[in-house]
């Protein structure tokens, strides 16, 4: 799946690779996420296997920033029964440009504001995308309908986001308001929490726990 758009301070290419799950900018045909080759001929992943690999959501783990450059780094961290998600915080304008929400505070159109573990959550996966504000809508149809789990849209439909599967978090390391997710050989990556609690390492060790129960 390619994104060819226009962004303020992003590229004009992204492509989400079939090999990490992350949306990136292509350099000399490799993603520089996992090396993994990007064949734009290759066809796209079904919703049905992206399904399956994203697995089932079991909690929000607030906002966070992620530590790179280029592409969005505020967003939501999703807890999933196969890893987590991420989905950058957007603001597509009346042109159709997309632009990053680069700001600690959180706009009053974000749909988790409030408590992070709310069931809102779920709530706002349920919602049809007509229920945002036209020039804030993430996606491209602003009448299509989410279904009650509904991390594959949320991937394919934001640039910037991406699922780190749980099979190739190795570690986590905290150190103050950062984790770093250890994933060798694939790139680690430094979360910064960005909640007022401070709780996004505590999210994460309760996250296991949710993982391993689903697990049975």
């Amino acid at each position: 799946m390619v994104f060819v758009f226009l962004v303020l301070r992003m590229p004009n290419l992204l492509v989400l690779c079939q090999g990490c799950f992350a949306w990136v900018e292509p350099h000399s045909r490799l993603c520089p996420e996992c090396a993994v080759e990007i064949d734009l001929e290759r066809p796209d992943l079904d919703r049905e296997t992206l399904d399956r690999i994203l697995g089932r959501p079991l909690m929000t783990l607030g906002s966070v920033r992620v530590d790179r450059r280029d592409l969005p780094s505020f967003g939501e961290l999703i807890g999933t029964s196969t890893g987590l998600l991420f989905v950058p915080r957007l603001h597509r304008r009346l042109n159709g440009a997309w632009e990053e929400v680069a700001a600690t505070r959180i706009p009053s159109w974000w749909p988790f504001q409030g408590d992070h573990t709310s069931p809102r959550f779920l709530s706002w996966l349920r919602q049809p995308l007509s229920g945002l504000p036209a020039s804030h809508s993430s996606t491209t149809t602003a009448s299509q309908k989410l279904d009650q789990i509904s991390l594959t849209e949320r991937l394919i439909e934001n640039p910037g986001a991406f699922f780190a599967e749980r099979r190739w978090i190795q570690s986590m390391n905290p150190r103050k308001r950062m984790v770093s997710l250890n994933r060798a050989p694939l790139r680690s990556i430094t979360l910064i929490d960005e909640t007022d609690e401070g709780t996004l390492y505590a999210s994460l060790n309760l996250l296991s726990q949710k993982m391993a129960n689903s697990d049975c």
